[in-house]
């Protein structure tokens, strides 16, 4: 295959959510390059290569393989820098990462210009472009990423739906569930961390109290991992008769029911994330982790706040029915 693009775009991050959080970074730094295309070294659970499919800014994906991997330490730097120097790249962007590794990297495989925040000694190895300062390096990864791109003069395009979606998906999607009446609701059970869970049970109750209010169809959404976990909310939604779909284990098809629903409730991972990427709207919960950051609107009930007021422990299961439903009601997504 002959390569088109000439640049590289660093992006060490760890899963599905935090590929999804630079989706726009991506787009935009591909816009303002000759070829109008990028190329992202990312890892493989950011599951980047399969996301891309539809994506007319993003060539390819090369899998960092670190901790553990054949790209850990001082030979893995020279094992990287080998794998990416048949590329000739002209440019690399680290986004937000403040690792040295990067720029040293950049060096060693001949590429021309790099950028990035410039933490540290990061700086003195990186040649182009504008840094962040002290105190930008201290804000949220997605947020560095984002002043980044301002600093240098890089616009955000205009995208109402980044992550394209395969319209072959969308056809299917709307084929099979036809018969489902909408508004479709989702349910985002998945998250690859128990603490960022919210307990089971509860998007039973919420879904009961939400159908109360709109007569539609609740989606189940989750990875493999939730399929038991899944079927168990799916056996006792449809006990209360309650219209229901279990949709486990294909991610397309996941973000193809999303697109086409009027909102998703979940956890604080790929799935709920990835809603305002794809046309439709998101409320997370989120417990012992940082406040949501998104470039999109992307809602949020934080376990132990009442409104804006610390109310004790931020624990997942310290966030209740009544509050979630209650941020729905305020938002106008239930009536």
């Amino acid at each position: 295959m002959k390569r088109v693009s000439k640049t590289l775009i660093i992006q060490p991050q760890l899963g599905i959510g935090d590929f999804m959080w630079f989706i726009r970074h991506l787009h935009a730094i591909a816009e303002k390059t000759p070829e109008k295309k990028v190329t992202l070294l990312a890892r493989p659970r950011s599951q980047a290569r399969f996301l891309i499919q539809e994506d007319p800014y993003i060539e390819e994906v090369i899998y960092l393989e670190v901790k553990p991997g054949i790209h850990d330490g001082i030979r893995g730097l020279w094992k990287l820098s080998s794998l990416l120097k048949p590329y000739k790249f002209r440019d690399m962007w680290i986004l937000h990462s403040q690792s040295l590794r990067y720029p040293l990297v950049g060096h060693l495989a001949g590429i021309s210009h790099l950028y990035g925040p410039g933490k540290g000694l990061q700086k003195y190895f990186l040649n182009s472009g504008k840094m962040l300062t002290v105190e930008e390096q201290k804000t949220h990864p997605l947020s560095r990423g984002t002043r980044l791109l301002e600093k240098n003069g890089i616009p955000f395009l205009k995208e109402k739906r980044p992550l394209r979606v395969p319209p072959s998906k969308i056809k299917e999607i709307e084929k099979s569930y036809k018969p489902y009446k909408k508004p479709w609701i989702c349910l985002g059970i998945s998250s690859n961390e128990v603490p960022k869970k919210w307990p089971t049970d509860r998007y039973i109750q919420l879904a009961e109290k939400i159908s109360k209010e709109t007569k539609g169809t609740f989606f189940i959404l989750g990875g493999v991992a939730e399929q038991e976990e899944g079927a168990y909310v799916l056996e006792h939604l449809k006990a209360k008769k309650i219209p229901a779909v279990l949709a486990i284990g294909d991610l397309w098809a996941s973000l193809g029911i999303l697109s086409l629903s009027k909102f998703i409730v979940g956890n604080d991972t790929g799935i709920t994330n990835a809603a305002p990427m794809v046309g439709s709207q998101g409320l997370v919960l989120i417990g012992n982790t940082p406040p949501i950051h998104h470039y999109a609107p992307l809602e949020g009930v934080r376990a132990g706040f009442e409104g804006d007021t610390q109310v004790g422990s931020r624990d997942m299961d310290q966030i209740t029915v009544t509050q979630v439903f209650a941020k729905l009601k305020s938002l106008g997504w239930v009536p």
